[in-house]
């Protein structure tokens, strides 16, 4: 037999980056232990249901929560109390409360536990949210066509936090809570930049608190707050060491691919998601086209696959939504079991798609790690475990360029010859931030009234919060997940919490989000300005937050250079305007 020639088209060269993936530590908290063995009834033992992750309790992964970040909170409040030590309250001569049980009425304390947010939503109006179809939240919350029998399913929303109609904070700790309340600062102070609000705290952010315990009516007066933060350890920046050069290495962060059917906005306008992707592909294969040659790393943040109301809406075979009537009859037995497969057979023929997509990537050369997502077939609760290897077999076959991580990620990526130049990159695919959004709000100062309850008035409109202010939030927290278990459903853990900053990252970004934000912090967690971001680099660390819009609605794709951390978003748009 002759031998087949085939012309094999050679990749462009490359910026190489060495990448060292840290995300292992998720993985850890998200398997059992005795998954990993052959036997069959190896999870039946009692020795094995031991490590099972349901075998704990999930109030133990508060109590680990607040023991990692306790330092932090009270390190953070020391520094306030040495800039509040002349002042006329004698707010400096606060000291650390163990616990809470022993705080004393009427005297200056820091207190460090857990929030505690209760609120009844039914007694109050929506904050107007900004909330759109290709959101965060309505992507990983999607609404259905609803009917009299079954109505539609509305996305989650946040609510507007009033103490005058019950709402209440609460600061606990292994010993007990205490109800905490803002104080009322003057303007002129400088430490109103730390006051209480409430609507920019949720259930499970731990925080230290400055205040005095009201001797009337024993609730805490809180006069400062103070989070945790990230470890105080990062990549220090050099611009005019770190010189722009034409293949400087650049990380490419998209999410929300949608493969197996187009987006909503694409059957309105007549454009093609798939036609989008093979743009972005020769944008990355072909160096005529793009900076090919820059892209050192791609990593796609979770929404690989369509969503299931997307799926079945783009498959003839499923209609209204693949709505069955509940019957013991056998032709709705038939039904639902062709419904079934149905559906199975579309999300197959995505994942086709997604593993082809990647390997043309992978084939030019670009190194790529997948984050799951909230459609894709894995474990639901966080962390969640890397996608099967069998679903993805073309792409598993570059062993070399091909990462299965889990969601959250974490990886280390070398940008110097020192050892020290590590960019670490942290984030996940977004759900941790839509959940958040539920439980924040711009401003507690504005009002809201119901018209449609008999009360009359001018009303004042909240927005709901955005996607890079919940992602700044969590990394004042120091925690990526703060709504987790609570809200966010996650693995119980009594070890440690995996969600905890153990360091402090030098890319932080969240995927499926609205729209593309990009923000530059410093150590403190407040805003760079990017004109001054130059002088701030040399002296302390900084850190890129990024909010990674969906590529399936936007056809936006972000791009950080590592040497600079600029930040710059690609448009692909395949319907002329």
């Amino acid at each position: 037999m002759k031998a087949q020639q085939h012309q094999v088209r050679s990749p462009p060269t490359r910026a190489h980056i060495p990448f060292l993936p840290s995300w292992q530590r998720f993985h850890e908290f998200a398997a059992p232990k005795e998954s990993s063995n052959s036997g069959g009834d190896a999870a039946t033992t009692p020795a094995a249901s031991q490590h099972h992750p349901y075998a704990r309790q999930y109030s133990h992964i508060y109590a680990a929560r607040l023991a990692a970040l306790r330092d932090r909170c009270v390190s953070n409040a020391q520094r306030t109390l040495d800039v509040s030590s002349s002042s006329s309250e004698n707010v400096g001569s606060a000291e650390v409360v163990e616990q809470i049980i022993e705080v004393k009425e009427g005297v200056w304390s820091v207190l460090v536990g857990t929030i505690v947010k209760e609120m009844d939503p039914k007694r109050r109006p929506l904050v107007n949210s900004s909330y759109g179809s290709c959101d965060t939240q309505s992507f990983l919350f999607p609404s259905v066509n609803g009917s009299d029998k079954e109505p539609a399913q509305e996305s989650l929303r946040s609510y507007l936090f009033d103490s005058e109609k019950g709402d209440v904070l609460h600061l606990e700790d292994s010993s007990g809570r205490v109800e905490i309340a803002p104080m009322e600062i003057g303007d002129d102070r400088e430490e109103h930049n730390f006051a209480l609000d409430p609507n920019r705290v949720a259930t499970g952010v731990v925080a230290a608190v400055i205040g005095k315990v009201s001797v009337e009516k024993g609730v805490m007066y809180v006069h400062s707050v103070h989070f945790a933060g990230p470890p105080l350890d990062a990549l220090k920046l050099d611009r005019a060491s770190n010189k722009q050069t034409s293949h400087e290495p650049t990380l490419l962060i998209i999410s929300g691919l949608g493969c197996g059917a187009d987006s909503p906005t694409d059957v309105s306008s007549g454009g093609s998601l798939a036609l989008r992707r093979e743009m972005l592909l020769e944008y990355l294969t072909q160096p005529k086209i793009g900076n090919g040659a820059s892209f050192c790393r791609m990593i796609v943040a979770g929404g690989g696959v369509a969503s299931p109301n997307q799926l079945e809406r783009g498959n003839g075979e499923i209609s209204n939504g693949g709505k069955t009537t509940r019957g013991n009859s056998h032709d709705d037995s038939g039904k639902s079991k062709s419904v079934n497969a149905a559906r199975s057979s579309k999300l197959a023929e995505s994942l086709r798609d997604l593993d082809i997509f990647f390997s043309e990537v992978l084939s030019s050369g670009i190194p790529v790690d997948y984050i799951p997502g909230w459609h894709d077939p894995t474990n639901a609760n966080w962390p969640q475990r890397p996608i099967h290897s069998c679903l993805l077999p073309h792409s598993c076959s570059f062993v070399d360029l091909f990462g299965r991580s889990t969601n959250p990620f974490e990886g280390i990526l070398s940008v110097g010859d020192d050892e020290n130049a590590n960019m670490r990159v942290l984030g996940s695919d977004g759900l941790n931030i839509a959940d958040l959004r539920r439980f924040l709000a711009m401003s507690s100062s504005s009002k809201i009234e119901q018209n449609n309850n008999g009360t009359n008035g001018d009303s004042t409109p909240v927005e709901g919060t955005s996607s890079m202010d919940a992602l700044h939030q969590t990394f004042r927290y120091g925690h990526m997940a703060p709504t987790g278990p609570d809200s966010l459903p996650t693995f119980p853990s009594s070890e440690s919490d995996p969600f905890v900053m153990q360091t402090r990252p030098g890319i932080y970004f969240a995927g499926n989000c609205e729209k593309f934000e990009t923000r530059l912090v410093d150590v403190n967690g407040d805003e760079v300005d990017e004109a001054n971001a130059m002088a701030v680099e040399g002296e302390q660390p900084v850190t890129r937050l990024v909010c990674v819009p969906r590529f399936a609605e936007s056809g936006e794709v972000v791009l950080v250079k590592l040497n600079t951390l600029e930040c710059e978003v690609v448009s692909f748009c395949d319907v002329r305007a």
